[in-house]
């Protein structure tokens, strides 16, 4: 696919930073993986944290917001690759977003449970009402544990 590629196509690939589980990734073999992936062609890492499988709890509502941009930011101070890195994980609100890119620690924001806790939380965040976004609580029950069991994902909050 590398040779096929067409310019200006963004092609971005999830790598675990951190697998949280025995015999996961070293942080050598993530910088290993992080360099095959640019030298691949793609374009953006979105930098995932754990597994489900994993025992620490990673997106859950006991986890503190933004709690893993620092290993995003790990990878970029190293200068392992030269393509923008995505921090992901307990980013639920606009704030905690910005707050992750004005400390330098990435490039991008990736966030889902909250657009499945309010479709519009770019609009409310640009129109500067925060206060009218429905924010995600991270209880995790009718999105993922619907999605593990084949129904279709949606929001308590929403």
């Amino acid at each position: 696919w590398h040779e096929a590629r067409v310019p200006d196509f963004i092609i971005i690939f999830r790598l675990s930073m951190i697998d949280l589980i025995k015999d996961g990734s070293s942080w050598d073999e993530v910088k290993i993986l992080a360099q095959a992936i640019e030298d691949a062609g793609a374009t953006i890492i979105n930098t995932g944290i754990g597994w489900h499988e994993a025992r620490v709890p990673t997106i859950v509502t006991s986890v503190p917001r933004a709690t893993f941009s620092w290993v995003t930011r790990k990878l970029r101070d190293e200068k392992v690759v030269s393509i923008p890195l995505c921090a992901t994980n307990r980013i639920n609100a606009p704030h905690i977003a910005e707050s992750i890119l004005e400390r330098g620690d990435s490039d991008m924001i990736s966030m889902a449970r909250p657009f499945l806790a309010d479709p519009d939380i770019v609009n409310k965040a640009r129109e500067g009402q925060p206060e009218e976004i429905n924010t995600c609580i991270a209880c995790n029950q009718a999105c993922l544990d619907h999605a593990f069991v084949g129904k279709m994902s949606s929001c308590l909050v929403n």
